[in-house]
C-alpha cells in the first residue's frame, strides 16, 4: 500500500474516531484511535526514506515526509498507541464525549502538523491542536481547568497562532507557500528576517511551554486527567519540531538566535526548583517537566552557535531528549492515571494509600529515575552528547549555561527522594489498596520500558536518528562511539552527569525547609519574573475589561469596577453579536480594501491582514462569548 494511501487512511480513521466519540461515547472511539496509531507507525516507517505527495481532496494539503518528520512521528505512533489502550480501561471524570472528540482531533491536528509543507496548513494545524487541547482542559471539569483554560487559550492564541498568521501572510507576500520556497524567497521579504525569527520563535515556544511562556504547563497539567496529560506532551514536541524545521529547512540560522533559543531553554530549567515547594504530584511533575523541554531548546540553541561536529553532536542529544522525555514523563502520568481512576487526587499520600506494594509503584519509580539523569537511563543518556559536544567547544556563554543545567540536574533526584521521605513521614495510616486494572498496568508497564529500552541500547532509535540528522547536517558519526565518546570532553559530560543525581540524593535527604532556605536565591529570581509576568497580565486584564468588555457584555457602566475576572463577566449577556462586533469588523474590511484598491496592494497581504483580525476576533469571542 502507498505511504500516502496509509496517511490518508489514519487520518479517516482518527476523525471517524472523532465522531464515533460525539455520539457514542469516548471508549468505543478508542478503538479507532489505536489502529491509527499502527498506521501512524508505517507512515514514520515509509518516511525514513521520504515521500511526497497530496491528501485530504475536501481540503488539499502538500504532504513532505522525510526522515526529521518520520523521527517524530514514531514517537506519535507509540505514545497514540498506549493512550488509546490505556483508555479502554479509564474512568475519566469529565463528558467521556467531548474528551473523546478533542484527543482524536488533537492526534489528528497533530499527525498533520508533522506531516504537510504548507504554511497555511501548518497554521491551520497549529490552531487546531491548540482549540482542541484547550476543550481537552475545559471538558476535564476538575478543580480550576476554566482558569487554566482561559490562561492557555490566551497565551497561544495572543502570542502563538496570531504570530504565526502574521508570519504566514508575510511568507505569501513573499511568494512562499512551502517551506523550500520560504528559503528560496528571502530576498523577496518585506521585512527583515528578525521580525521572521520574532514571530515563528513566539509561537513555537508557547507550543512547547518554554519561558517566558511556561505558565500554562502547570495548571494544564493539573487541570487534566493523568491520561491524557500526553496530548500536550506531544504539543510540546510540536514546539520543538516546528523551530526546528524552520532552522533548519527555511531560514538561515545566526549565533544570535542559537544563544536566544539557548538562553531561554537554560532559564526554562529552573521551574525544576519549584517542585520542592509541591506535594501534588502532576504539578510537581510538571515543573520538572518544563525543565525537560528547557534542556532540549538549550541544546538546539547551542548546536546552532557551535556548528561544525560538535554542533552535530549536541543537535543528536537534544533530539534523543525530546524523544526520551515525552516517553518517560508519559509513563510518569499513565502511573498517576491509576491513582485518579479511583478519584483520588495524586500526592503523596494518596501514592501510598493506592500504590504502596503495586508493580506499578516500581513502573513510576523507573520512569522517575529515567528523568532524573540516573546512569545509565534516559537524561543520563540524552545529555551526555549535549555535554560532550558543549566542553568540546570554547564558547564561556555556553560553558556558563551548561554548568547551571548540570547544577539544576540534580533537583529531579532531590524531588524523588523527597517524595519517599515525606510519604514515610506524613502518611504513616496503612489502607487497603485497590486493584489496579489490568490495561492501566499493562500500558503503564509498556511506556516505562520503552523509556527504558531506547535509552540502555539508543540503537533502537538509529534508523530515524541517523536518517534525520543525515539530512539536516549532511554527515554524521559513522557509530554511537563517534558520539559518546567523540573527544576526550566525554570525561566531564560523564562527569558532571554522575555528580547531579549524586548531590541529588544527598540534597534530597535534608528537611524541605532547610533546602528551601538553600535554595532562597534562586526563589527569589522566579518570584520577581513571576511579579513581572502577574504585572502585564493584570493590565492586560483592566484594559480588557474597561474597554472591550462593555462592547462585547452588556455590563453597566457603574457595575465595571465590580468585575474582576473571567467569572464574572459571564454572569453578564451577550450582546447582539452582529451590531456589536461583525458589522465594525466588515465596515473596516471594506475601507480596508478601497484604500488597498487605490494603492494597488497585494491580495496576499490584505488576506493576511484579515486573517489576523479575524484572529482577534477568535480570542474575545472565543474567551468570553
Amino acid at each position: 500500500m502507498e505511504p500516502l494511501t496509509i496517511l490518508n487512511l489514519a487520518l479517516t480513521l482518527l476523525f471517524t474516531g472523532a465522531l464515533v466519540a460525539l455520539f457514542r461515547g469516548g471508549r468505543i472511539a478508542y478503538i479507532f484511535t489505536l489502529s491509527a496509531s499502527v498506521l501512524i507507525f508505517l507512515v514514520s516507517i515509509a518516511g525514513i526514506d521520504g515521500f511526497k505527495g497530496e491528501l485530504l481532496p475536501f481540503l488539499p494539503t502538500g504532504v513532505d515526509v522525510d526522515p526529521l518528520s518520520a523521527l517524530f512521528l514514531m514517537v506519535l505512533a507509540f505514545l497514540t498507541f498506549a493512550l488509546s489502550l490505556y483508555l479502554l480501561d479509564y474512568r475519566a471524570r469529565g463528558d467521556e464525549r467531548y474528551l473523546g472528540l478533542s484527543v482524536n482531533m488533537a492526534l489528528l491536528s497533530a499527525l498533520l502538523f508533522l506531516t504537510t509543507d504548507d504554511l497555511e496548513r501548518l497554521t491551520l494545524t497549529y490552531e487546531l491542536f491548540a482549540v482542541f487541547t484547550f476543550v481537552l482542559i475545559l471538558t476535564s471539569e476538575t478543580k480550576g481547568s476554566r482558569k487554566a483554560a482561559w490562561r492557555y487559550i490566551v497565551l497561544t492564541q495572543l502570542f502563538g497562532i496570531i504570530p504565526l498568521l502574521i508570519a504566514t501572510s508575510l511568507a505569501h507576500s513573499a511568494g512562499a507557500l512551502t517551506f523550500e520556497e520560504l528559503r528560496e524567497n528571502l530576498a523577496n521579504f518585506p521585512v527583515g528576517l528578525w521580525v521572521m525569527y520574532a514571530l515563528y520563535l513566539s509561537a513555537f515556544l508557547v507550543r512547547a511551554g518554554v519561558f517566558p511562556f511556561h505558565t500554562w504547563v502547570a495548571r494544564a497539567y493539573r487541570s487534566v486527567p493523568g491520561p491524557f496529560v500526553p496530548v500536550f506532551i506531544i504539543g510540546e514536541g510540536l514546539g520543538f519540531y516546528g523551530l526546528l524545521r524552520l532552522t533548519e529547512f527555511a531560514l538561515p540560522t545566526s549565533k544570535i538566535l542559537g544563544y536566544s533559543v539557548a538562553t531561554l531553554g537554560a532559564v526554562s530549567a529552573f521551574a525544576t526548583l519549584y517542585a520542592f515547594r509541591e506535594i501534588r504530584l502532576k504539578r510537581k511533575f510538571a515543573h520538572h517537566s518544563i525543565m525537560d523541554v528547557g534542556i532540549a531548546f538549550f541544546a538546539l540553541g547551542a548546536s546552532m552557535v557551535l556548528g561544525g561536529t560538535a554542533g552535530t553532536i549536541v543537535l543528536m542529544g537534544a533530539l534523543l531528549h525530546i524523544l526520551y522525555q515525552a516517553i518517560y514523563k508519559s509513563a510518569v502520568f499513565f502511573g498517576l492515571g491509576a491513582i485518579e481512576h479511583y478519584g483520588e487526587e495524586p500526592n503523596i499520600c494518596s501514592l501510598r494509600k493506592l500504590l504502596r506494594g503495586h508493580v506499578i509503584s516500581l513502573l513510576i519509580s523507573l520512569s522517575a529515575f529515567s528523568m532524573a539523569g540516573l546512569p545509565p537511563l534516559a537524561a543520563f543518556v540524552s545529555k551526555w552528547p549535549v555535554f560532550e559536544g558543549i566542553a568540546m567547544s570554547k564558547d564561556i556563554l555556553l560553558w556558563l549555561m551548561m554548568l547551571t543545567v548540570a547544577f539544576l540536574s540534580l533537583f529531579p533526584m532531590a524531588s524523588i527522594l523527597q517524595i519517599r521521605r515525606l510519604n514515610r513521614e506524613l502518611c504513616k495510616r496503612e489502607v487497603e489498596r485497590e486493584e489496579i486494572p489490568l490495561m492501566i498496568r499493562t500500558v503503564t508497564g509498556i511506556v516505562a520500558i520503552a523509556g527504558f529500552s531506547v535509552a540502555v541500547f539508543p540503537l533502537l532509535l538509529h534508523p530515524w536518528l541517523a536518517s534525520a540528522i543525515e539530512e539536516i547536517r549532511g554527515s554524521i558519526p559513522g557509530s554511537p562511539a563517534g558520539v559518546f565518546f567523540a573527544s576526550p570532553s566525554f570525561v566531564l559530560a560523564v562527569a558532571l552527569l554522575t555528580a547531579a543525581p549524586i548531590a541529588g540524593w544527598k540534597l534530597g535527604r535534608v528537611p524541605t525547609e532547610r533546602a528551601s532556605e538553600m535554595l532562597l536565591i534562586f526563589y527569589n529570581v522566579g518570584d520577581i519574573l513571576r511579579e513581572v509576568f502577574t504585572f502585564f497580565l493584570d493590565e492586560f486584564k483592566r484594559a480588557y475589561i474597561t474597554y472591550v468588555l462593555p462592547v462585547i457584555k452588556v455590563v453597566p457602566r457603574h457595575e465595571l469596577p465590580d468585575v474582576n475576572d473571567v467569572d464574572d463577566a459571564m454572569d453578564y449577556p451577550t450582546r447582539h453579536l452582529d451590531e456589536a462586533m461583525f458589522m465594525p469588523l466588515i465596515m473596516a474590511v471594506e475601507r480596508l480594501a478601497q484604500w488597498g484598491r487605490s494603492r494597488n496592494l497585494d491580495m496576499n497581504a490584505l488576506i493576511g491582514g484579515f486573517a489576523v483580525a479575524m484572529a482577534l476576533l477568535i480570542v474575545l469571542l472565543g474567551v468570553f462569548a
